[in-house]
């Protein structure tokens, strides 16, 4: 009897690490985002794209790093042409076995082409909030709300983007 009971609690056991198991490993992604500026010097929004590359160490901790195009802004005073090398830390909640809440917070290499201070480029935070949902057991679909600080402008990026889990 003795052993029946050791037996269950050590199936248990790697029962529960298995689950754990499946929410980790190497992650692809890519997107559509939508950057928005509503700063007084530029007053526009255009589309743009977004690829990233993750590791993802349990359900709640991820590590990532991202391209991200800009887009194209005009403004009176200027114009704006962007890139971004990010690299972010993503802190996340489980909801369920399929959906995961998240918010992250990183830095970001930037480069601008013809905007208002001239050619230059420079290191800035950025941080967000989102949502992951497993569509299949390694692919899912995201959407995220990010603020890219690019000098003295803020950036606000939404993207819809898909993965693919390795």
């Amino acid at each position: 009897m003795n052993f029946a009971k050791q037996l269950a609690a050590a199936l248990l056991v790697l029962s529960s690490v298995n689950a754990v198991a499946d929410d980790r490993g190497l992650y692809l992604g890519g997107g559509l985002t939508k950057v928005e500026t509503d700063e007084h010097q530029l007053s526009d929004d255009d589309n743009a794209y977004k690829a990233f590359v993750g590791y993802r160490l349990n359900p709640y901790l991820a590590v990532e790093g991202a391209w991200v195009d800009l887009g194209n802004f005009s403004g009176k005073d200027g114009d704006f042409e962007g890139h971004s090398l990010q690299a972010a830390a993503h802190f996340g909640i489980p909801v369920g076995k399929r959906v995961r809440l998240f918010a992250s917070a990183g830095v970001h290499a930037w480069d601008a082409d013809n905007d208002i201070a001239g050619d230059s480029s420079d290191l800035d935070m950025t941080y967000g909030l989102g949502v992951e949902v497993d569509v299949f057991r390694n692919i899912g679909v995201r959407l995220e709300q990010e603020v890219l600080k690019v000098g003295n402008i803020d950036l606000d990026q939404t993207s819809a983007s898909a993965y693919v889990m390795f």
